[in-house]
């Protein structure tokens, strides 16, 4: 039987069909073993394994060709987080306080009254701070005396950023005399002798009473 003519008792097509299988096959068998020695001889080719990229980026190094390259700390690391804008502080860390500069005055003095506010939250936080949130109310047995609003009603805002337990005041002078809600009656007539309580008020958070009382001059 010829290599080039194949003589049988099957068709020539199935002897040319098996010929070219076996060359596939030698072929196949050729390339790996090339492949197996050139793996052997390149094993320590200059391309960074997982392992040594993973060693760079914990040593703080990189390397695009195989040559490490220091890469400074600060870009390694993650970029920082940006601190979150203070909230307003809600009313239950508000705590207001009303206080007098004397438990007792003689009628047609002039009592000098402070208004507290501190901040008892754990965080920092805003608040409005000024004249238009706060207000220092005088009654006498729940009758409405005076109030810093009465007459001197204020648009002004102040806010300001309190820190964890920081307190801000702001004080206000009495003139000794009755008021009414815008003022209709002028100075007013001045308050007898008698017990008193002083309560002061930001935004919606009130504080608790302060007694004071006035008490007529000595004769």
């Amino acid at each position: 039987m010829s290599l080039m003519h194949p003589n049988g008792p099957e068709p020539a097509s199935v002897y040319w069909i098996r010929r070219a299988a076996i060359l596939v096959v030698l072929l196949t068998v050729v390339l790996g073993i090339w492949w197996l020695f050139g793996a052997i001889l390149g094993g320590d080719a200059s391309t960074p394994t997982s392992a040594t990229a993973a060693a760079d980026a914990e040593e703080g190094t990189a390397s695009t060709d195989g040559t490490a390259v220091d890469v400074p700390a600060e870009a390694a690391s993650a970029a920082p987080l940006t601190p979150a804008e203070p909230v307003g502080c809600p009313n239950a860390v508000i705590r207001v306080e009303a206080t007098t500069d004397s438990s007792t005055y003689t009628v047609g003095e002039t009592p000098r009254l402070t208004l507290s506010i501190t901040n008892t939250g754990d965080v920092a936080c805003t608040r409005d701070v000024g004249p238009k949130a706060n207000e220092l109310e005088i009654t006498s047995g729940g009758y409405h005396v005076w109030s810093s609003d009465d007459c001197n009603a204020s648009n002004k805002s102040k806010i300001s950023l309190l820190e964890p337990g920081q307190t801000v005041a702001s004080a206000i002078t009495w003139n000794g005399r009755l008021s009414q809600k815008g003022c209709p009656d002028g100075k007013g007539a001045k308050a007898k002798a008698g017990r008193y309580d002083v309560q002061g008020r930001n935004g919606k958070v009130k504080s608790d009473p302060t007694p004071f009382a006035l008490r007529n001059k000595k004769s």
